[in-house]
């Protein structure tokens, strides 16, 4: 994260805690404090540190520590990754057990899914081709399931969730809603 945008962070926190000692002076008394949260927190980005302090907002009473922080960004992370897996289990499932083309898997698909797909361009999208080389050098094609374009199309949907105008956020919950690029 950035200074600018660890330093939004801490906005948040210091209107979920107003009374808390570490904030007293405003945000620019903090600024050896968002510099240090910065260096111990160079994996975390800016979408996942906005979930992670409205959940701990909802759940501590007191301001976190950069443990704490931390330890919700990976929860985030965590979910973000098993919801994206989730669905594409759903999707493969048809495929790999009964044998169904990706536009049949397609067709019986929840709508979320569906969505994703389309958003990909198409069920179409969802079979590339690969090349695999055999053990004497030579090479063969074969089709597979495009996992990693689902995943990143579905993780940029999820993501973009949050910055549309008054849509509730389903990976922190269904009351927290963001309106106008501020979380409300």
């Amino acid at each position: 994260m950035t200074q600018k945008e660890m330093t939004e962070i801490f906005g948040i926190m210091l209107l979920a805690y107003p009374n808390a000692e570490i904030f007293k002076g405003g945000i620019q008394k903090l600024a050896p404090t968002i510099n240090l949260w910065c260096t111990c927190l160079p994996d975390v980005d800016f979408w996942v540190g906005q979930q992670a302090v409205i959940k701990l907002c909802r759940e501590c009473k007191y301001p976190p520590t950069i443990a704490e922080f931390k330890e919700k960004a990976d929860a985030v992370k965590f979910e973000l990754r098993r919801k994206i897996d989730s669905a594409w289990d759903i999707l493969r499932k048809p495929i790999k057990l009964q044998g169904a083309t990706p536009v049949e898997a397609y067709n019986c698909a929840p709508e979320h899914i569906r969505a994703v797909v389309d958003a990909m361009g198409g069920a179409d999208k969802l079979v590339i081709m690969r090349v695999r080389t055999m053990g004497d050098g030579s090479q063969r094609p074969y089709e597979d399931l495009n996992r990693d374009a689902f995943r990143q199309t579905y993780e940029k949907m999820l993501r973009s969730q949050t910055s549309r105008k008054g849509e509730p956020n389903s990976m922190i919950g269904g009351s927290a809603k963001q309106i106008g690029g501020k979380l409300k």
